[in-house]
């Protein structure tokens, strides 16, 4: 048996990841979730994210990315593993900093 992993909001996984990319919705609306197994725990993990700029009543900058691009999407670690130590602030994962590949330019699962 395993020993279990502590929640570390400290861990940082360094390469890029590469992770299974699904689209859902038309392009205005779309939602990419990524999922793959996160290389720190072990546990399977998915993320999702909507790029372009939401209506903001007053207008602003919310600091989203109009389109994928090419630069990796950056996440926490959300598996739903029970993790020793997690703060109850953090419902999900261990605590480790992730680096995920975007998704292909075609915007579909490769």
């Amino acid at each position: 048996m395993t020993a279990p992993i502590p929640y570390d909001p400290d861990a940082v996984h360094g390469p890029v990841l590469t992770f299974q990319w699904t689209v859902r919705g038309d392009r205005d609306d779309a939602l990419y979730e990524a999922s793959g197994t996160c290389p720190v725990c072990g546990c399977a993990m998915r993320r999702t994210w909507n790029f372009g700029q939401p209506s903001v009543g007053k207008g602003g900058f919310l600091g989203r990315r109009n389109e994928p691009g090419t630069e990796p999407c950056y996440t926490v670690c959300q598996c739903r593993t029970l993790h020793m130590n997690r703060p109850a602030s953090e419902p999900l994962g261990c605590g480790a900093l992730l680096a995920i590949a975007p998704p292909p330019a075609s915007g579909g699962t490769p």
